[in-house]
């Protein structure tokens, strides 16, 4: 495989690992939707956090895909962006419903 094709496939994989920690800067831990936040009806404030996320991924992704002129790294940025928001999602649809401490 040519040098400069590893290269944008290793760029790619660094945007999508680097997108994912974005949603884990502004976004809870599972644990933590499941246990706190679902109970407690903050719902709608994690899906805010999805805008800066994606927002950070998009713009990370599409410099480094303007500076080695190919289109992986940005789809690698927004496929691990889909990623998360599916994975939170489901991480909300599957809380339960009253806090564990409360009975």
């Amino acid at each position: 495989m040519p040098e400069a094709r590893v290269e944008k496939i290793l760029l790619g994989a660094f945007v999508g690992l680097e997108s994912a920690h974005a949603f884990g800067a502004f976004e809870p831990s599972i644990f933590t939707i499941q246990g706190l936040a679902v109970p407690q009806g903050q719902q709608d404030m994690i899906r805010k956090g999805y805008i800066p996320s994606v927002i950070f991924s998009g713009l990370l992704g599409g410099t480094v895909s303007a500076l080695i002129k190919s289109k992986l790294p940005f789809i690698m940025g927004m496929v691990t962006s889909a990623f998360m928001i599916a994975t939170y999602e489901i991480a909300i649809r599957t809380a339960p419903s009253v806090s564990p401490t409360k009975k």
